[in-house]
């Protein structure tokens, strides 16, 4: 997905327009100049189009102030990082000299700008300073008020029209592609470079030395696999320095350009909310899931602890049952003969169909005999029948009577029955019910 980024002076209302854009209240807002210092970030969706949207400090140009060297590598990261800008101006106080300076960094920049002129609520406010922001250069300028929210529609439709095509962040090839995602410090890089047999990514024992995604092609047994190496994902209450938001975000779009998704646990801090999280995030957007521990070979000396660490894993990761599980060493090569094969199978599965003929023998034979679930008014779901739809993950579509009426329970029956059907060992299967009329 693409990358937008708000930027503009302090106090200009930047932090607003994110939280309208993201539908929430996601970011601080406060009338105190600097406020926003790190950025934040989040996955907006418009027409169709999904991409992330980040926050930045506001730039402070001329201006003695704390915070004024790090907003200014801030919004220069975003210049660097993003696709497509918002550049925020306040209606009331017009075009000042420190947003002339502004544009002229995005305009040297090259990406495709947006101004939204902002705090406009009237009609006679907008034809003055609307008439003035174009003195900047851009051809696209519209007033908003976040207050009001007004002026977004235009925003988003001028920002999507500008963005890339999603299928430019894929690769044109056949490459089965591979992203490796985790903690900082499980071992990513070093089980990269071992796959490939070579030094491809830095390998260090301090945490987040991985800052950029690493791409690499590698042919393994006639095969070729595009793997991506990511910096490793903190909490974020712990993401602090200014390139690990975008460490972040680019993370999260490896995540999306990739097939299936090798998330790295350390044998020594097993299963942290934080991989909870990771899983959670890789199965949302459909892509297949292998868990891998790693540094098996610092693992406890008991010949027990393979049972243990496989109870652990099925008894917190209930939602992801279905993934397979190996216990590896990227550093003595411990069982990493394995992934290759364990990452076709999963892709394959991935892409499985079922028949539609089968599928509605399982609502015929099976699901006739379940009981079904209700209101309490004897109203009770009717499943009429069901197919499969196009693509992967595998997506499969219920027509019934009324929706409303599935139960979170028996929507885990339908995908457990769906999976007693056919092998769909590490991919993710999304359940889909529409009323019939």
């Amino acid at each position: 997905m693409s990358i937008v980024a708000i930027v503009g002076r302090p106090n200009v209302g930047k932090s607003s327009i994110f939280n309208r854009i993201l539908g929430r209240r996601a970011a601080i807002v406060d009338d105190q100049p600097g406020v926003t210092r790190d950025r934040l970030y989040g996955e907006a969706e418009w027409a169709d189009r999904k991409f992330y949207i980040v926050d930045t400090g506001g730039i402070m140009s001329a201006t003695d102030h704390p915070f004024m060297d790090l907003i200014a590598k801030q919004v220069d990261l975003a210049l660097e990082e993003s696709n497509a800008i918002i550049f925020v101006l306040d209606g009331r106080a017009g075009v000042t000299p420190m947003d002339e300076d502004i544009a002229q960094k995005l305009r040297k920049s090259g990406k495709p700008v947006v101004v939204a002129m902002n705090k406009l609520d009237s009609t006679k406010q907008e034809e003055a300073t609307l008439y003035e922001a174009y003195s900047l250069g851009f051809d696209s300028v519209i007033a908003t008020s976040a207050e009001h929210n007004s002026g977004f529609d235009e925003v988003l439709d001028a920002i999507v029209a500008s963005l890339p095509k999603d299928e430019d962040f894929e690769s044109e090839t056949d490459d089965i592609r591979v992203t490796l995602v985790g903690r900082p410090n499980v071992g990513k890089s070093s089980l990269l470079n071992a796959l490939a047999g070579e030094e491809r990514s830095m390998v260090s024992d301090i945490a987040g030395t991985t800052r950029d995604v690493v791409d690499s092609l590698v042919e393994i047994d006639g095969v070729k696999f595009r793997f991506l190496d990511t910096a490793g994902l903190r909490r974020k209450s712990r993401v602090n320095t200014d390139l690990e938001y975008y460490s972040n975000v680019r993370t999260y779009q490896a995540i999306d350009r990739c097939h299936v998704a090798i998330v790295l646990i350390d044998v020594q801090d097993p299963l942290t909310e934080q991989d909870k999280r990771l899983i959670g995030q890789v199965l949302e957007r459909g892509k297949g899931l292998i868990i891998a521990v790693n540094k098996w070979d610092l693992a406890e000396k008991d010949p027990l602890v393979g049972d243990k660490m496989t109870k652990m894993l099925l008894e917190e990761l209930p939602l992801a049952k279905f993934a397979p599980r190996v216990y590896i060493s990227a550093k003595s090569g411990r069982s990493l003969g394995k992934l290759p094969q364990m990452i076709l199978k999963v892709e394959e599965n991935r892409r499985r169909r079922i028949a539609t003929s089968e599928l509605n023998r399982l609502v015929r034979e099976v699901l006739v005999f379940e009981r079904m679930p209700g209101d309490g008014k004897g109203h009770n779901l009717k499943i009429y029948y069901c197919t499969q739809a196009d693509g992967a993950p595998p997506a499969f579509i219920f027509f019934v009577n009324n929706s409303e009426l599935c139960s979170r329970s028996f929507r885990r029956h339908l995908e457990n029955s769906i999976r007693e059907m056919a092998d769909f060992t590490g991919a993710p299967i999304k359940i889909f019910l529409r009323n019939k009329e």
